[in-house]
């Protein structure tokens, strides 16, 4: 009997860590789980190459910054018309797919730090097919408008 009682606590105690993490007043866990399908959503917008929708996710704010390759796109309005051109008005036949499970961190109160590594493919202008590997991160913040991107890098994967 002893044994089994042992047995027991000794099955509570491995697996309290795993309640713990999970548990519904853990501030860390709810931001995650309010950023994933955010970032889901972000990623259905972009295989739509639908702008609008898909740059909404950013803060509607001056100083909302995009890295990409290196080249700074600073504000909400820039970043939107250059998404806008490299998907051609939503004529590009891009598609983008997540390999593997985004990484989504928090960085302190209200911030959380994304980061995926995707693949892309399109047809170029002269009807070849191009096929890319990059990695995106963003920083979300937690605003009264809800969680916003307010700082991203994008750097093709070599």
């Amino acid at each position: 009997m002893k044994l089994r009682t042992l047995a027991f606590l000794l099955s509570i105690a491995a697996a309290a860590p795993a309640w713990c993490t999970d548990a519904p007043n853990d501030p860390a866990a709810a931001a995650r789980a309010e950023v994933a399908p955010l970032l889901a959503e972000m990623g259905a917008a972009a295989n739509a190459h639908d702008v609008e929708r898909h740059v909404g996710f950013y803060a509607h704010d001056p100083a909302v910054t995009l890295i990409y390759n290196g080249q700074a796109i600073v504000g909400w309005e820039a970043i939107r018309d250059k998404q806008a051109e490299w998907w051609k008005n939503g004529k590009t036949d891009v598609v983008y797919t997540m390999q593997g499970a985004p990484d989504i961190r928090v960085a302190g109160p209200g911030l959380v730090v994304t980061t995926i590594f995707m693949k892309s493919r399109r047809t170029m202008p002269s009807g070849e097919i191009a096929e890319n590997s990059f990695v995106a991160s963003a920083l979300w913040q937690k605003r009264a408008d809800g969680w916003r991107v307010i700082y991203a890098h994008e750097s093709t994967a070599r």
